[in-house]
């Protein structure tokens, strides 16, 4: 199954290589201002996009139980036409996050004229004032939006919280806590912690947008270009089920990652993956004993060729605070993933 390319509008790009080399960064910020990304492939005009200034935003502490709504975050001009601002970036990543079936919008803000710290390839740094938001809504009706906001130069200067929209849809409103069954649904909005707990295992906090999830990212946004974009290892069916579990289980299973007390286990991928028996996923799964888990029979945690013993596919499958795989934010199996990853242990080799 190929990747699905990032949303980034074609003029947009164009625009972005349309000079030469010198100057990056400012010309970076210029464009921006002038050229913008829209989700059915318009580009606002110049001048509506250069009157347009983002608010400046001092979030609150999340323990100070200070009121605190999307609107102040500047995701719209005016948030009751619902139009993003026009200096934000639409794009997608190559493998999504599974969200329980959600329809899911995202959009990025970086500060005008700077780039993105790429001289990491693996771990990508966004520059101080950057903005990520991302809407989750279904069958039509928002649900919540969620933010992350570096804040300061430091490796922890960062603000993360979630919105849970009103039932007029009127606004949005900052939930630190977090809350269950948003607007009558089965969506969970997590609390700050929780972001936390999830994207502390990324040093640049930002998860869908990266060399790995972001192949054919516009070179200007970029301070390293890659030579060449990235391109999961491995045949179709391989390179869907390492992308999936980089997406769904890589932020926690890493070096770095919340879930490293409990387990070696390494289901990130990395720049430098050339070949799938090679990456860290199939090192740390592949005919590897399980280690703490208990529950259930099974011994490894992928069984090559028995998708049915392998216990990376039954934590997949479970649903409950204990057992569950992601343990947080979804109360429904992935099929769909469950499928992907179901092929890709069936057809390894003892």
């Amino acid at each position: 199954m190929a990747p699905h390319k990032p949303a980034l509008v074609a003029i947009f790009l164009a625009a972005l290589f349309s000079c030469g080399d010198d100057h990056r960064d400012t010309r970076a910020g210029d464009r921006r201002d002038a050229a913008v990304a829209g989700r059915d492939g318009g580009v606002a005009p110049a001048d509506d996009a250069g009157a347009w200034q983002p608010p400046v935003v001092d979030p609150p502490d999340p323990d100070a139980g200070e009121a605190f709504f999307l609107s102040q975050t500047g995701l719209y001009r005016d948030i009751a036409d619902k139009r993003p601002a026009p200096d934000l970036l639409e794009f997608e990543p190559s493998y999504e996050l599974w969200s329980d079936g959600a329809d899911k919008r995202r959009w990025l803000r970086l500060p005008p004229g700077s780039a993105i710290d790429s001289s990491d390839p693996d771990h990508w740094q966004f520059p101080v004032g950057t903005m990520v938001f991302k809407e989750f809504s279904h069958d039509g009706r928002r649900l919540e939006t969620r933010l992350i906001m570096r804040t300061g130069p430091g490796e922890r200067d960062y603000w993360m919280g979630a919105f849970v929209w009103d039932d007029d849809e009127a606004d949005a409103r900052l939930v630190p806590d977090g809350r269950e069954d948003v607007r009558a649904s089965t969506h969970d909005a997590p609390s700050v912690k929780n972001c936390f707990t999830c994207h502390n295992g990324e040093p640049g906090r930002v998860l869908g947008f990266s060399a790995v999830q972001q192949p054919d990212a516009a070179a200007e946004l970029l301070s390293d270009p890659p030579a060449s974009a990235f391109a999961v290892p491995g045949d179709a069916a391989t390179a869907a089920a390492l992308g999936y579990l980089h997406a769904n289980c890589g932020n926690c299973h890493n070096p770095g990652g919340t879930a490293r007390p409990d387990t070696d286990m390494d289901l990130r991928l990395n720049v430098a993956d050339a070949q799938p028996e090679l990456t860290q996923t199939h090192l740390t799964t592949v005919g590897v004993a399980m280690q703490y888990f208990q529950g259930s029979p099974l011994t490894l945690r992928v069984d090559p060729g028995h998708a049915d013993e392998s216990g990376v596919l039954f934590r997949m499958l479970e649903r409950g605070p204990k057992t569950q795989m992601p343990p947080i934010a979804s109360e429904v199996a992935d099929e769909r993933g469950v499928a992907i990853v179901r092929t890709w242990i069936d057809g390894r080799k003892r």
